[in-house]
């Protein structure tokens, strides 16, 4: 059995007679990310309303049949189509993966089963054989040197391929998991 100090927020432990150990991992503390998300939803559908009372109040006071489908054709679909669409599927996906979000480490006695799931809709499935692992690596996935908003993410290396695991993470949630699953690979843990 693996050596196990007390997980951080949002990982939970397991232990079942199919694998040594089961990390379960969900998103957390990211209530101002998702207020934030929540107002920029509200915002962009308020916005696109006013954009639209706005072209069907000139509609009615042009009467240009010619002028009013063209600017509806050359002004309101371009504009709904980058306002509406882009910016609300990255804001709802923000608000999905931290009501969704779970990614689950299965570590079996051959291998590592990596699932990540988003609800229904995504589901991502690696196995990483235990013994094809190099060495486990905590990796930048963003911010500067020194920036106290950094974010982490785990690379395994393995002899043919490099697996990027639970990336835009805090420094102690991947220095955690990659104690944990370079101690169950038997391989050094690079920070």
């Amino acid at each position: 059995m693996l050596p196990i100090i007390p997980p951080p927020k949002g990982f939970r432990i397991f232990y079942s007679p199919n694998s040594e150990l089961l990390l379960v991992y969900r998103p957390n503390g990211m209530r101002y990310l998702l207020t934030f998300a929540i107002i920029c939803l509200l915002a962009w559908i308020l916005f696109c309303i006013f954009i639209a009372t706005l072209l069907i109040t000139s509609f009615i006071l042009i009467q240009d049949y010619l002028i009013s489908i063209l600017t509806f054709i050359f002004f309101f679909i371009p504009l709904v189509m980058y306002f509406f669409a882009a910016k609300i599927f990255n804001q709802v996906y923000i608000i999905l993966y931290f009501f969704l979000a779970q990614a689950s480490f299965d570590l079996r006695f051959d291998c590592l089963v990596f699932n990540e799931k988003l609800g229904t809709f995504k589901e991502k499935k690696q196995e990483i054989r235990r013994s094809k692992i190099q060495y486990i690596q905590q990796i930048k996935t963003s911010g500067f040197k020194g920036n106290r908003f950094s974010s982490w993410g785990l690379l395994i290396k393995t002899t043919h391929q490099d697996y990027h695991l639970l990336a835009y993470q805090s420094y102690d949630k991947i220095q955690w998991l990659g104690n944990i699953i370079a101690a169950w690979a038997k391989v050094s843990y690079l920070k």
